[in-house]
């Protein structure tokens, strides 16, 4: 009996251990694409977003909402979010700006039930912004 606990004692901290490894790699792995080739992809089906964070961020007047500017490091990408309410019932007036070039990506590509998003912009040296270009104001962050 005390063979039989022993073992599987040791079968179950083996399971752990794999797991625990698959855990840890997972965030890397989610991504499917790197660099340009996620530009103007979706950062939530991608995977880009696992390690996704706000840049910059600006109110948008009037309001108690922000639009915000979201980097992921793994993808090397920027894209611009606002709360979904916001993007649901104004897809058209979200924007992810390149600053220097020009280059944006338009309106909203998909929504959760916390937010609406931007496609993705490679742009690791080349600053980008968020805008949100309509009603109550029109507001962008700083260019990060």
């Amino acid at each position: 009996m005390r063979k039989f606990i022993e073992r599987t004692a040791v079968a179950l901290g083996m399971l752990v251990a794999v797991a625990g490894v698959d855990a840890a790699t997972s965030p890397a792995q989610a991504a499917t694409c790197w660099g340009d080739w996620c530009s103007g992809q979706d950062p939530q089906a991608a995977g880009c977003s696992a390690d996704a964070y706000t840049t910059a961020s600006a109110r948008i007047p009037g309001t108690y909402a922000y639009v915000e500017l979201r980097w992921s490091p793994s993808c090397k990408t920027n894209w611009a979010r606002v709360p979904a309410a916001w993007g649901t019932s104004y897809p058209w007036q979200l924007r992810a700006y390149q600053c220097k070039t020009g280059y944006n990506q338009s309106g909203v590509v998909a929504s959760s039930a916390d937010y609406s998003w931007t496609r993705m912009i490679y742009s690791p040296t080349l600053g980008v912004r968020a805008e949100w270009n309509g009603q109550p104001g029109s507001v962008g962050t700083a260019c990060a």
